[in-house]
């Protein structure tokens, strides 16, 4: 019979606990820089340096700074669909959606998380990656789907997709309207993203 060790669980959890914090920040790192500084400054020197580790230990998470940029993406996605999974059950899924992205554009243009500097982190990866290398849309909204597809009736796997592209789409072209007419005195960005959903809510031929 395999000898226990006393606490060997919740020190096997510390340990992962740990790792995790230190894979986040070293991606959080990355993007940082990557947006205030561009793909030259982004190096796996001054990622690390900036997380407070060594390359050693960058490259014990990442085979490469891109690596980090695309845990950072991946992991931001995973928290939409924790709060989509998180909402009262009797909330239709587009009104979810569109809650969730209303969050995420009242953030203060300087957040990494700012819907603008999300945009501008997707494509500077997508441009580091080229063709070849860019990752598959799919997979990386695959935790979004699986969470909406969860909400909506069973079987509905392309509703569920459908209304996660739609609110994508929406608030791709909210951001899109809002910067042609930011330097007047029009709708807020978060009023920009109500009106889009306002027309996916009524049906787009209303």
């Amino acid at each position: 019979m395999p000898t226990e060790v006393p606490g060997a669980g919740p020190v096997a959890s510390l340990r992962e606990l740990k790792k995790a914090d230190t894979r986040t920040r070293l991606s959080v790192a990355a993007v940082e820089l990557l947006a205030s500084q561009g793909a030259e400054g982004a190096t796996v020197s001054a990622i690390a340096e900036r997380a407070g580790v060594s390359t050693r230990t960058f490259h014990n998470y990442f085979a490469r700074r891109e690596d980090a940029f695309l845990h950072f993406i991946r992991e931001h996605i995973s928290q939409w669909a924790q709060q989509v999974d998180d909402a009262p059950a009797d909330a239709p899924a587009l009104q979810v959606l569109h809650d969730i992205l209303r969050e995420a554009y009242n953030r203060p243009e300087d957040d990494i998380i700012a819907p603008g500097n999300l945009v501008l982190l997707g494509e500077r990866v997508g441009f580091l990656l080229g063709p070849e290398g860019r990752p598959d849309v799919e997979e990386m909204l695959s935790p979004l789907y699986d969470a909406v597809r969860r909400r909506v009736a069973a079987g509905a796997g392309f509703r569920a997709r459908l209304l996660v592209e739609l609110s994508l789409a929406a608030a791709g072209a909210a951001l899109r309207q809002y910067a042609f007419t930011c330097c007047g005195d029009g709708p807020s960005l978060a009023d920009r993203l109500d009106e889009a959903f306002g027309v996916l809510e009524r049906g787009v031929g209303a």
